[in-house]
């Protein structure tokens, strides 16, 4: 795919949301240069500790441990 999507897990529910990402700061394939995107959280987004993925092509990222305020 184009576009990661941002899955976020709650560490308390285990629920898992999606975020839609837009306006990266690069689309090059196999970039070794560090980039950046904007990401929709939804509205329904559980608060607490929850880890963060970035999939694209269906592969995830390591997850990072953030907390949805």
């Amino acid at each position: 795919t184009n576009f990661p999507l941002v899955r976020i897990t709650n560490l308390k529910t285990h629920h898992v949301f999606y975020g839609r990402t837009h306006d990266h700061s690069s689309m090059a394939v196999a970039s070794n240069a560090e980039v950046s995107t904007h990401v929709e959280v939804s509205t329904g987004q559980e608060r607490g500790p929850s880890y963060l993925e970035v999939v694209a092509n269906g592969i995830a990222s390591e997850p990072f441990l953030v907390v949805v305020k």
